[in-house]
């Protein structure tokens, strides 16, 4: 289970997305300054969208704050920890994919981290084989960083994006739409995934 301080956030990132889509999804067919809201039936009442909209969207910019300091401070623990260069058969099979200034930024650790920071709240759900933290990837087992080609083509994804947005960038747009974040990372993993079953991408040896 995530640590509760994790479990806490990640509520309130979830509470404060679901209070801003329903300010802005509320149908449009009442008087200016109402909304309509359905129950049993619908009724038109006063748009609070015009009080709220401030106030949720001060809240999303402290969560992306306090999302992209955890998400430093959770990379610069595992660089302290020690970190490896990709390994060299993998960086050979992503080079088609990636430039090399995306492959020569990335490193990667093995393991949890300290029972506060974003990866270890992360890697604490048992489906999660992996967790991009800036330029360093935190895997669960040395198998996959060594032989998961598919997997590493979805973290490096989010690698490039931290280059392009930086660590801030990427928090917001996170906390503001995670699944607009990841859909080209997994997007990019299916088409590996698809490549090395094609043939089109050598498979590593064992």
């Amino acid at each position: 289970m995530p640590s509760p301080l994790a479990t806490r956030f990640l509520h309130a990132v979830a509470l404060l997305a679901g209070l801003a889509a329903s300010v802005d999804t509320l149908a449009a067919t009442c008087p200016a300054g109402q909304r309509q809201v359905c129950l049993d039936t619908c009724m038109c009442l006063p748009d609070l969208g015009a009080v709220l909209g401030p106030v949720l969207s001060d809240t999303r910019k402290m969560a992306a704050q306090a999302l992209a300091v955890w998400l430093q401070q959770s990379r610069d623990q595992a660089v302290q920890g020690g970190t490896e260069p990709i390994p060299l058969a993998i960086r050979a099979q992503l080079q088609p994919y990636y430039p090399d200034d995306v492959l020569m930024a990335a490193r990667y650790s093995v393991g949890a981290l300290d029972d506060l920071n974003a990866g270890q709240a992360i890697m604490q759900n048992p489906d999660t084989e992996a967790v991009t933290l800036v330029d360093v990837i935190v895997f669960r087992s040395e198998e996959d960083a060594q032989k998961d080609v598919a997997l590493w083509a979805h973290e490096l994804w989010h690698v490039k994006q931290y280059q392009e947005w930086g660590v801030q960038g990427f928090a917001t747009r996170y906390s503001e739409n995670f699944d607009a974040v990841e859909a080209p990372a997994y997007e990019m993993q299916r088409r590996v995934a698809k490549d090395l079953r094609d043939g089109k991408v050598s498979a590593q040896k064992n």
